[in-house]
């Protein structure tokens, strides 16, 4: 009868002991994390006002394509806080292709939710 609770305090010491403490130097790594996503996504809004200066090509496809590269600068622009902050939440890596391809899917289901 009394191994039962002394079972049930094993345990609960065990997890105690084995759960990962927050360490000290976390917070600066979050701030320089933050920084990173942070200029990953000044980057992708420059390379899509780049390409939104492609406006007045001759093209039509290049046309529609500048203006989809504008909507996405100014989708990013508008909610960079909130992007950053997903991102941070979802644990993206501070990889340009990874941000690239957050930032393009958090943009194709912004349009969907419109439509």
């Amino acid at each position: 009868m009394r191994s039962k609770p002394r079972i049930v305090l094993f345990v609960i010491v065990l997890t105690a002991i084995l759960l990962p403490a927050p360490a000290p130097g976390n917070s600066t790594e979050a701030v320089e994390l933050k920084a990173q996503l942070e200029a990953l996504v000044d980057e992708y809004i420059a390379c899509c006002d780049a390409k939104s200066a492609l406006r007045s090509s001759r093209s039509e496809k290049i046309r529609h394509s500048a203006v989809r590269s504008c909507m996405k600068a100014d989708f990013c622009r508008q909610s960079k806080e909130e992007l950053v902050e997903v991102m941070l939440e979802n644990k993206i890596e501070p990889k340009a292709y990874k941000v690239r391809l957050f930032l393009n899917h958090r943009f194709n289901g912004s349009l969907q939710a419109k439509e």
